[in-house]
């Protein structure tokens, strides 16, 4: 009985020291994971809406004409001047059809032309209507000689753009009609020879109207413009017969 229990006894020894290096074994062996990252998750971007176009630029509007009659008659040897010019300020409102790339406008504005030209401008005093005179020894004894006109107009615009771009970088054609009514029209001549300023107004045989088609093209806000007057430039009966016409670099925006 003793061999048995010492046997016994040896058995549950090694067996209790076996287990305990296997434990320690193991214990080594357990190596430590960190704990994973959160994965971030990028927040979706948000589906960018085509831009609509609630504000376009072109509610102002400056032209810079050469501006000039066309003669249809000798006009008693009236010629014109290749610097004549005039000016446009337009205020106009856009409404735009169904968001789409084509709107309406409509505004009203001032304009300016300046016919400089080589005769003297006689009115219808004696009821023969108006008469243009050449001035002798032109230019030589005369500085500046011009007609000037004063309008107010109200333009109207069909406007087609490329794109509804938000900062207005686009093709533009406005194909419209402007029609005004005479403010001022004066002759003004400054004498080289002796010097000598001569303003003289009014003239009732000029129009009190104008209208016609105007175009305008471009790229933004730096259009080109045109204009083409269908009304004669005097009243019918009343003095040589001419029609007004412009084009020029037209600016536009807020």
């Amino acid at each position: 009985m003793k061999k048995i229990a010492a046997l016994i006894v040896l058995f549950v020894s090694v067996f209790a020291a076996s287990a305990q290096v296997d434990s320690a074994t193991k214990a080594k062996s357990v190596v430590i994971q960190p704990a994973p990252a959160p994965v971030v998750t990028p927040a979706a971007k948000p589906v960018r809406k085509p831009y609509e176009m609630k504000v376009p630029k072109d509610r102002i509007v400056l032209d810079l004409n050469a501006a000039n009659w066309i003669r249809h008659d000798d006009a008693n040897g009236f010629r014109t001047r290749y610097y004549s010019r005039g000016l446009n300020l337009y205020v106009m409102y856009d409404l735009q059809i169904k968001k789409s790339r084509v709107s309406f406008a409509f505004g009203a504005g001032i304009s300016f032309v300046d016919i400089y030209n080589n005769s003297t401008l006689y009115d219808s005093t004696s009821g023969s209507g108006a008469k243009f005179t050449p001035m002798p020894h032109y230019p030589d004894t005369v500085k500046l000689n011009k007609v000037a006109m004063t309008y107010i107009d109200i333009p109207l615009e069909l406007r087609i753009r490329s794109n509804r771009d938000r900062f207005n970088q686009v093709w533009k054609v406005n194909i419209g009609f402007k029609a005004g009514i005479r403010i001022d029209a004066y002759t003004r001549t400054i004498y080289a020879t002796p010097r000598e300023s001569l303003r003289l107004k009014p003239y009732p045989d000029f129009n009190l109207f104008r209208a016609g088609p105007t175009l305008r093209v471009g790229y933004s806000s730096f259009n080109f413009t045109a204009y083409y007057g269908v009304l004669n430039v005097f009243k019918t009966g009343r003095g040589p017969s001419m029609n007004e016409w412009s084009c020029g670099i037209s600016f536009n925006g807020l």
